[in-house]
């Protein structure tokens, strides 16, 4: 098979693409480094695929990439986070919306067998639980916007498609900083200052290993034409995510300080109806929290990010 990985140097890319190049594929990705300026998440991958600097706003970019057809253009490329999408509103435009067009078309150009458009569950904003692919969208910021707008386009394109809403995915290649996940953000704090603050308690999310979701994202075909929310189906409270990562580092509660939600941040409870992703993924997304938090601290460590790895 041959694909296109679009962000493939990223968290989320870095891993499909190690697991698509180990399995033979021939691989081609495609990022422009803006999140972390290197292919170090790649490592002996690299030597596996061919890598293009490729800004996806650019459709000069685009258009330097090998030509097609591609059996798969999988659209990982996106400004990430809400926070920071607050504060530079016109980047997720420019790259979760335009960037997506642009991404489209010249798949369309050179050919495509399927789209696989890396969705995300912020577009669901503060919508009634539980949280199904046709129930409501509130999209509250402009990243959770511009990613649903992207599913538009995607849907719209007449390419054969799928769009995966991915939740809170978290595990080995997530490096902690700013616009970055509260788990790598949280281990990194505590093991810097010997302390994690967290921002509201009562809040819950659906927090999926990196690993399940690669799974689901190589056998995306079974989903063809299909909006699909790929989550555990676990909801798990914030506070006793942070209790976890204290214990897990031998961490006391005095260790743990409680402040004020984010002003912006009013979804207090988020968690996948996975009804749809059980019926063609009987298996999915059933790592255990406790055994994916201690196999992205072990990785944190093993990065340099942390000084120290799991009790």
């Amino acid at each position: 098979m041959r694909v296109l990985i679009t962000g493939g140097a990223g968290f989320i890319g870095s891993n499909l693409a190690r697991a698509l190049a180990f399995a033979g594929h021939e691989v081609v990705v495609a990022d422009n480094l803006s999140m972390h300026h290197s292919t170090a998440l790649l490592g002996d991958t690299l030597a596996r695929l061919a890598f293009f600097h490729c800004d996806i706003r650019m459709s000069e970019d685009l258009d330097a990439l090998p030509e097609g057809p591609y059996d798969r253009v999988y659209h990982l490329a996106a400004s990430f986070a809400n926070a920071r999408s607050l504060a530079e509103p016109l980047l997720d435009v420019r790259t979760n919306a335009e960037g997506t067009l642009r991404t489209l078309a010249f798949a369309r150009r050179v050919g495509c067998g399927l789209f696989v458009y890396a969705a995300s569950s912020s577009s669901y904003g503060a919508a009634p639980l539980p949280l199904r692919e046709d129930g409501p969208l509130l999209p509250n910021t402009p990243y959770a916007m511009t990613k649903r707008l992207g599913e538009s386009y995607v849907e719209a394109s007449g390419l054969p498609f799928v769009s995966l809403r991915l939740f809170n995915v978290y595990g080995p290649g997530d490096p902690p900083g700013l616009y970055r996940n509260a788990i790598p953000n949280m281990m990194r704090a505590l093991d810097e200052r010997g302390a994690l603050d967290l921002l509201g308690e009562d809040a819950t999310r659906d927090f999926t290993y990196v690993d399940d979701v690669v799974d689901v994202m190589v056998e995306a075909h079974r989903a063809e034409g299909r909006i699909l929310n790929v989550g555990t189906g676990r909801e798990t409270q914030v506070g006793g995510l942070a209790r976890q990562i204290l214990a897990l580092f031998g961490a006391g509660e005095e260790r743990l300080r409680i402040l004020p939600p984010r002003a912006w941040d009013t979804v207090v409870r988020r968690v996948a109806d996975v009804t749809a992703l059980r019926s063609l993924f009987p298996k999915a997304c059933e790592t255990p929290i406790d055994v994916g938090l201690r196999k992205t601290a072990a990785w944190l460590h093993e990065a340099g990010y942390l000084s120290r790895g799991p009790a």
